[in-house]
């Protein structure tokens, strides 16, 4: 009977961590432009480098307080009252610079500072319309093949 026991805490401990898992991969970092097409300078505004999460279930989450990271180590908050809504994105522009365009990794952390997310080493090192999206969206094989560079789709 104690085996029984143990086996059963172990189970329901193991299906603990899978949901509270599953719950924390909702939202992933879905694609990214560290160099969009024409001149990114600190005096023209109008292009700018951005990326773009995914809520890959059909449920609102509050992004309050998440986190993202670049490989330099800066990152930038999410303004209180952020919420992703189901089946959708949420695009977050960068001044020029934050996003390395060769190597990058992005990682994201929800408001507790648990890692939730991260990319690929991503070099961008085109001035097109091409960014690094995984393909197809919020595919997260925890593989370097989920992500393509492709035509950038911000915001859909």
């Amino acid at each position: 009977m104690k085996f029984r026991g143990s086996m059963i805490i172990a189970w329901l401990c193991a299906i603990a961590i899978f949901c509270l898992g599953a719950a924390q991969g909702a939202v992933v970092i879905n694609e990214v432009e560290s160099n969009p097409a024409r001149e990114e300078s600190a005096f023209k505004t109008a292009v700018s480098a951005w990326f773009e999460l995914y809520n890959t279930e059909d449920k609102d989450v509050d992004l309050s307080g998440w986190s993202i990271k670049n490989s330099e180590g800066r990152s930038i908050t999410i303004p209180k009252g952020t919420v992703i809504r189901g089946i959708d994105y949420y695009v977050q522009d960068v001044r020029p610079g934050w996003l390395a365009q060769d190597g990058e990794i992005l990682v994201l952390n929800d408001a507790g500072g648990a890692e939730v997310d991260r990319t690929a080493a991503l070099t961008d090192e085109d001035d097109n319309e091409m960014a690094w999206t995984r393909d197809p969206d919020g595919r997260d094989a925890e593989s370097t093949d989920d992500w393509k560079y492709l035509a950038s789709s911000r915001g859909f």
